[in-house]
């Protein structure tokens, strides 16, 4: 089992290390096996590259209103910004936008592929209610992976894609019925899952202490079929205890007006931080969560203002595991 340290590979944030063989050299002294590299539409820097074992995948925030022709959004968009909001402006720019992200990612040559399975409608991403259903979400995620993918050898992606959980409509994982989707929808073989733990207990009501939202994930957990368990390569360790946070977007209105995209997703941005939280565990029973999957990758994905805290927290949470030797 490899313990990674999740990093992304934008100038910006690597910067903020030190540059990149500053920001490795701080990696392995936090006790991290390697990196799990957020990449984008570049290839990354070939020393950060170095010690990237998995990536994350670029992600679109609402690419399923322009997948199903729904152009009310996304006209508004910049050119700048339309892969980062719905990977395009039509299915074939969709498509290739996702081709050409999985052909940077290539060239550090991971052993796999993070992809966010959910997607959120802007004019609904400041509430708690969506009007999409999970299995529509998915069988549109599925057709385009199918089509991003079928031009790759043998009609498999260049690495493992490993599809991750959230809270919006898509891959939830609070059962198995995502999982069922995916594997009745996907043309290719080499995929999995990726169990971010945050996301899971921002499914779960009442998740406002530590102990109760371990019980509250080893509990699912329980319930998936051995078939599922056998999918998921990696996980993506932390907490968020928001619960009393999205009791208050219950009340809130379904949609909103989006009429100034940079003004929404400043505004968006902030509610997902108050939601997910990406807290280090302090509790040592968290252990018991990756002990139930034994994945071949833990990614410690821990959010704090600056590198040294996120280390700090990175540190905190991988000792946890330590302790158990």
């Amino acid at each position: 089992m490899r313990h990674l340290f999740s990093i992304s590979a934008y100038d910006f944030d690597i910067n903020e290390y030190g540059g990149a063989s500053e920001a490795v050299r701080r990696m392995k002294e936090a006790g991290a096996d390697g990196a799990e590299l957020l990449t984008g539409y570049f290839d990354p820097d070939p020393v950060i590259g170095s010690f990237a074992e998995g990536i994350h995948l670029p992600y679109a925030t609402d690419w399923y209103s322009a997948w199903s022709g729904d152009t009310g959004y996304i006209d508004m968009v910049s050119d700048e910004n339309i892969r980062y909001r719905s990977y395009g402006r039509s299915r074939e720019d969709m498509v290739i936008t996702l081709r050409e992200a999985m052909i940077h990612a290539s060239s550090v040559s991971p052993a796999y592929g993070v992809l966010h399975a959910s997607n959120t409608r802007m004019d609904e991403v400041m509430g708690f209610a969506y009007r999409d259903k999970d299995e529509d979400v998915l069988h549109a995620l599925a057709d385009l992976m199918n089509r991003a993918v079928s031009s790759f050898d043998g009609g498999e992606p260049p690495f493992r894609i490993v599809f991750e959980n959230i809270w919006w409509p898509g891959l939830r994982m609070t059962d198995d019925s995502g999982y069922d989707t995916l594997l009745g929808s996907l043309d290719f073989d080499n995929w999995g899952l990726c169990l971010d733990t945050g996301h899971l207990m921002n499914c779960l009501a009442g998740c406002r202490y530590e102990e109760e939202s371990i019980d509250d994930v080893l509990r699912i957990i329980g319930s998936y079929p051995q078939e599922m368990r056998g999918r998921i390569d990696v996980v993506h360790l932390h907490m968020s205890l928001s619960a009393e946070y999205r009791d208050e977007c219950i009340t809130r209105p379904k949609t909103y007006d989006v009429t100034n995209d940079d003004e929404m997703i400043s505004k968006a941005y902030e509610h997902v931080c108050k939601i997910d939280q990406h807290r280090p565990f302090s509790s040592r029973r968290c252990t018991e969560i990756v002990d139930a999957l034994n994945p071949e990758y833990v990614t410690h994905e821990i959010s704090a203002p600056t590198s040294t805290e996120r280390l700090s927290g990175f540190s905190g949470q991988r000792s946890l595991f330590l302790a158990k030797r």
